[in-house]
């Protein structure tokens, strides 16, 4: 199961995203619709952000991240392409370091993921490691 644990619309699927407003986990963007439609409040505390570690300062983001979801097609990634990162020792290597789970944690955490990928490209760790993902998905059309 995904770090974010199941659904919190269908119930059925791991959660992959976050509501920016009252932080429900989501797996898709019909579900996404479907809470949005529903409502949502805020004051949940229910499904409020994990506080982030100390280690986390590099990445530190205060305001929530307010975003709109679009079923453009632009950025879906094939499933059989994932699989190829899932099977990628290259990647295994690279995710043994502590520090790279560390960035990828952060960004999955913030609550201004946006600026915490912004940052985290300014590392060469974490170069290396997106560098090696789109080298992986390119390489096997």
């Amino acid at each position: 199961m995904h770090p974010l644990g199941c659904c919190s619309v269908c119930t059925l699927e791991s959660a992959i995203y976050k509501c920016p407003v009252c932080y429900a986990k989501y797996c898709s963007v019909s579900c996404y619709k479907q809470h949005k439609t529903v409502g949502c409040d805020p004051k949940d505390g229910q499904n409020s952000p994990k506080t982030e570690p100390d280690s986390a300062l590099l990445f530190d983001d205060t305001a929530d991240w307010d975003f709109e979801l679009e079923d453009t097609g632009a950025d879906y990634v094939p499933v059989r392409k994932l699989e190829l990162l899932r099977n990628s020792q290259q990647l295994r290597n690279l995710l043994g370091n502590p520090h790279l789970r560390r960035y990828l944690e952060n960004i999955n955490n913030s609550n201004r993921p946006d600026l915490a990928m912004e940052r985290a490209m300014r590392e060469p760790l974490f170069i290396e490691f997106a560098d090696e993902c789109l080298r992986t998905i390119q390489d096997n059309r």
